[in-house]
């Protein structure tokens, strides 16, 4: 294995390359610049040749063009350029870079690193690491959402203490300013000699004497022993009154020797407790909005029923029940909309609805229930108030009345969108019209005229012999002609925007990806159209052109050149015929 018939590549060198499973092995000639490329086969990693050139630096930016994802490619280019390359070789660093591959429109991570193997040769590795950088960007999602978690967790407590168990030593973090003008230490030597002092100097007579004892050193440890966490509500003085707090204590698995304690404001939450004539009001209220309600044992099964509507007492079920995933099974044959009932049959077993309720937090159906004779829109509601709680609530409404006004809404609303469409499809081949170009244009001119940089160019497409079709076979061969080329600029050019101008002229807006490949892809568009010509097949002439952000004011600027070759590319076709 020889470059430029001087000293071998070393098979050592490569197997360096192969130690991290490489997918492809670039071996350069470091004066010429010429290279083969190798990869690994079968079990024994024996390194086939795939391909060789004489510019391997040269040919780097239209391989990049071609194939590395679009937002990577200037990236790349900047990073990989031979200078920068060389230097870092040549100080006996190693140079490595990772890019995404674009595949099938879908971007997947790769790294590539070199390697000087002697004097005049250096090996590049290419590596697929897209599972491995997929996890790494989860775990860093991921840690960021537990840093903003605990920073969460954190803001529901006035103060924390952070405690030394054997010493008593304690940092205190406060975030809230009312704390800190009480006179609490950010740091100190005995935080329970301190707790027992403030706690004689702010909370309320009637509190002072039972905080005082469950906050001695031995109570609290002695507490956190047997129950795992303690848990305190006292009343303090803050801003000249007296508020409910609440402290809770305990030790973290992950470190026995630190004690944690988190003090915060509950005056709220007990307010609402003694405003409880007020909130038993406002949850008849808000239970009136439902049908029906089932307080559900999820360990029993059993189930208490509370409904106010007529309508469900006639669906025969019982007040309170033994099993309500059971009897829900039966009821539903009877009293669901058949269409709707394999979803609602699938959805009520006990563990599909404990999983998406463990899932999710909670679940929401809407399906028909037969009342009056008619099917009717219903909606369940199903939740577990605590995450440890024994039972769940599972509430119905009625919302024909507005899920049909939904429907009337959707309905008018589709049919307003496919008349828009219609308005600019082109009835005959199903591509867009000479309206939707005009539309087109319109924007993309409103871009021009505010300097956005973007990148476009037109391909125009004119037919050859679609008068002839007509004269000779109808207007309904003609028709069938028309759509057989529009299928063909289709399909070349699937990732872009087709419109049918005019009779026999079609245009395409080139963005993205096919703008990348275009001159690609109109050489695939020259190669079809001159085997349709040998064959007697559809033919067409083609002209494209770029938009050049320096000199074009209007789209009207790229399709005239675009017009313009098209027409020449005509013309050549005509001669080559006549000649």
């Amino acid at each position: 294995m020889r470059t430029n018939d001087k000293s071998p590549i070393s098979f050592a060198s490569l197997a360096l390359a192969l130690a991290n499973d490489y997918l492809s092995i670039y071996v350069i000639d470091a004066e010429t610049d010429s290279y083969v490329e190798y990869s690994p086969n079968g079990a024994d990693k024996e390194l086939i040749q795939v391909s060789s050139g004489e510019r391997f630096f040269e040919d780097v930016p239209q391989n990049v063009r071609e194939l590395v994802w679009e937002e990577d490619q200037e990236f790349f280019l900047n990073a990989f350029k031979k200078s920068t390359f060389t230097q870092a070789l040549e100080n006996g660093r190693s140079f490595s870079l990772t890019y995404r591959l674009d595949f099938n429109g879908e971007p997947r991570y790769y790294f590539l690193k070199s390697i000087r193997s002697d004097d005049r040769s250096i090996i590049i590795g290419v590596r697929d690491i897209h599972e491995e950088k997929i996890k790494e960007l989860e775990a860093e999602k991921n840690s960021i959402a537990y840093s903003e978690i605990a920073k969460s967790l954190a803001s529901l407590f006035e103060i924390i203490y952070h405690i030394d168990i054997e010493t008593s030593a304690y940092t205190e973090y406060s975030s809230s300013e009312i704390f800190s003008k009480l006179g609490f230490g950010r740091n100190g030597d005995d935080f329970f000699s301190r707790a027992i002092a403030d706690t004689k100097r702010v909370l309320h007579p009637d509190d002072r004497e039972r905080i005082i004892h469950e906050l001695e050193r031995d109570t609290l440890l002695d507490n956190l022993h047997k129950t795992g966490t303690v848990s305190l509500t006292y009343r303090q003085l803050v801003d000249d009154e007296y508020q409910y707090m609440n402290l809770l204590a305990f030790i973290q698995s992950s470190d026995k020797e630190h004690l944690v304690v988190g003090v915060r404001n509950i005056d709220a939450e007990k307010k609402r407790e003694s405003e409880s004539r007020t909130f038993s009001d406002i949850s008849l209220a808000l239970a009136k909005r439902y049908e029906v309600i089932y307080h559900v044992n999820i360990v029993t099964n059993e189930y208490a029923e509370y409904s106010a509507s007529d309508k469900y007492t006639r669906l025969k079920v019982g007040t309170t029940g033994e099993d309500f995933f059971a009897e829900t099974q039966e009821n539903m044959k009877r009293d669901i909309y058949p269409d709707d009932l394999p979803m609602m049959a699938l959805s009520m077993k006990k563990e599909n609805l404990l999983n998406n309720l463990s899932t999710y937090g909670k679940v929401m159906l809407t399906y028909r229930l037969i009342l009056d004779g008619i099917p009717q829109y219903v909606a369940l509601y199903a939740v577990r108030p605590q995450e440890d709680s024994e039972h769940i609530i599972v509430a119905v409404a009625n919302i024909d009345a507005v899920k049909r006004m939904e429907l009337d809404y959707n309905d008018a609303l589709d049919r307003a969108k496919n008349a828009a469409a219609m308005a600019t499809r082109d009835e005959l081949t199903g591509v867009k019209n000479k309206r939707a170009y005009v539309q087109a244009e319109a924007e993309l001119d409103d871009l021009i005229s505010k300097n956005e940089q973007f990148d476009f160019a037109i391909v125009v497409c004119d037919l050859n012999g679609l008068k002839l079709v007509n004269d000779t076979q109808g207007h309904k061969a003609g028709d069938e002609y028309i759509k057989d080329s529009c299928s063909i600029i289709c399909n070349i050019f699937k990732r872009s925007p087709v419109f049918r101008i005019g009779g026999d002229e079609f245009a395409v807006i080139l963005k993205g990806w096919d703008y990348v490949r275009r001159q690609y892809l109109l050489k695939e568009l020259y190669e079809l159209l001159e085997e349709n010509k040998h064959n007697g097949m559809v033919v067409m002439a083609a002209g494209m052109s770029e938009y050049e952000p320096d000199t074009d004011m209007r789209v009207q600027d790229v399709f005239e050149r675009a017009d313009n070759l098209m027409y020449d590319n005509k013309k050549q076709c005509k001669v080559m015929r006549e000649s």
